[in-house]
């Protein structure tokens, strides 16, 4: 049981989880632009030959989180996450010896598939066992690891390419990767609270359960409406939410900005979107899915509007500000709908389930933006569309938020 006056140790899973989002998507994610170009101006590749690289690691993970979902609930957690993080840190590592691109390809594959299982899921599936009050706040610091991550990995693998060669970037960040994960998911990552004797934050049951799961099944939750609207609703915030992140150095430079400016508003942007996360976590847990959707979706149709107008330096400002608060809507929010609406009976495999509708969203995200700017000639129109589905989303979430009471009566343990 939870011993008064000593640290929740809930909290050293929140460590434990951010130190999963620094590596598994700090890393292995939020790095891949600063190789991009160092692979290609040295061994030829074109641009598009080897962005399929990252399509691939894509599809992977696509493939691997229903599967690795349904493992780490089902199987002994540690060694599930285990497992994937020193396959996914190895074939990271093994960038390193590939030259044509079909290796890179096979790599990709491998780290997606693997990949899926070191950070975002095994997150959520955590912190969802861990916490019943401030689950919100709890998810809202865990996953500022993924933007810090970013924030000091790019600088430093593009000091070692620079100095060294992008072989040796691969090779560093991968020891750095296994570092800073594997002794947390050996000896602190624990299930369930009640492997501890203990129960999680907020529950006010009387006993400690061997299983404290609550919820819905997959299949279960896969035979109502809720469902496939919520899914829809997560491509959807996936969809504008990165098409209008990887869209912001290039068309900076469209309104007349220099690039070395455009790259300086992307740092701001990903040191807000930390605050960001924090900040969403918060409002969840003080007021509710219905404050904190509202409360994304309207920065965010703010952030649309100030980037249209762009070239004034105070609107760039309140772009950066008001994107950044509101870009943890992709991130912070469907891990905290998904056990709001589903419990965590099976909290991992749904969410395995919902994450293909996520990265669906970002896979189409560049594509779609590409299609209206080639028919329009002007990336302006894409932004209006955004904010559009920005509304349609809003009101898909009311009506989730609306169902989630009759729902709940569905749910078991």
């Amino acid at each position: 049981m939870e011993q008064k006056g000593k640290l929740f140790y809930g909290w050293w899973i929140v460590l434990a989880s951010f130190f999963l989002m620094f590596a598994g998507i700090g890393i292995l994610v939020n790095c891949t632009g600063v190789f991009f170009s160092a692979v290609i101006q040295d061994l030829g590749f074109s641009r598009a030959g080897f962005g399929l690289w990252f399509t691939l690691a894509m599809i992977g993970a696509m493939v691997g989180s229903p599967i690795l979902g349904k493992m780490i609930v089902k199987y002994n957690s540690q060694v599930v996450i285990s497992v994937c993080l020193i396959v996914a840190g190895l074939a990271f590592a093994a960038y390193s010896l590939c030259t044509q691109l079909w290796q890179f390809y096979i790599v990709a594959i491998i780290a997606g598939v693997f990949g899926a299982g070191t950070s975002t899921l095994p997150a959520s599936i955590l912190l969802t066992n861990w916490f019943v009050d401030k689950r919100g706040t709890a998810m809202g610091i865990a996953f500022t690891g993924s933007g810090i991550g970013g924030m000091v990995m790019n600088p430093l693998a593009q000091w070692i390419i620079t100095n060294y060669s992008w072989q040796t970037a691969y090779v560093v960040l991968a020891i750095i990767f296994l570092a800073v994960t594997l002794p947390f998911a050996l000896f602190v990552i624990k299930l369930h609270p009640a492997l501890m004797g203990m129960k999680p934050l907020g529950d006010t049951g009387e006993t400690v359960q061997a299983q404290p799961l609550f919820g819905m099944t997959m299949g279960e939750g896969m035979k109502t409406a809720v469902f496939w609207v919520l899914g829809i609703s997560l491509f959807l915030i996936s969809l504008i939410q990165v098409g209008l992140q990887n869209n912001i150095p290039i068309f900076l430079q469209d309104l007349g900005h220099t690039a070395t400016f455009a790259a300086t508003v992307m740092s701001i942007y990903m040191g807000l979107l930390v605050l960001g996360k924090m900040l969403l976590g918060s409002i969840l847990d003080k007021f509710g899915p219905r404050v904190g959707i509202t409360f994304c979706v309207v920065l965010f149709i703010v952030a649309c509007f100030a980037f249209i107008g762009a070239k004034p330096l105070v609107i760039v400002g309140l772009f950066a500000l008001t994107f950044g608060l509101a870009a943890p809507i992709s991130t912070v929010m469907p891990s905290y709908m998904i056990g709001y609406m589903f419990g965590n009976l099976d909290y991992g495999t749904i969410y395995g389930i919902m994450n293909i509708f996520i990265t669906l969203g970002m896979a189409a995200a560049m594509p779609i933006a590409g299609a209206v700017f080639d028919m329009t000639g002007s990336m302006v129109p894409t932004w209006y569309i955004f904010m559009g589905i920005a509304v349609v989303i809003l009101l898909m979430f009311f009506y989730l938020i609306g169902r989630q009471p009759k729902l709940r009566e569905l749910w078991h343990s």
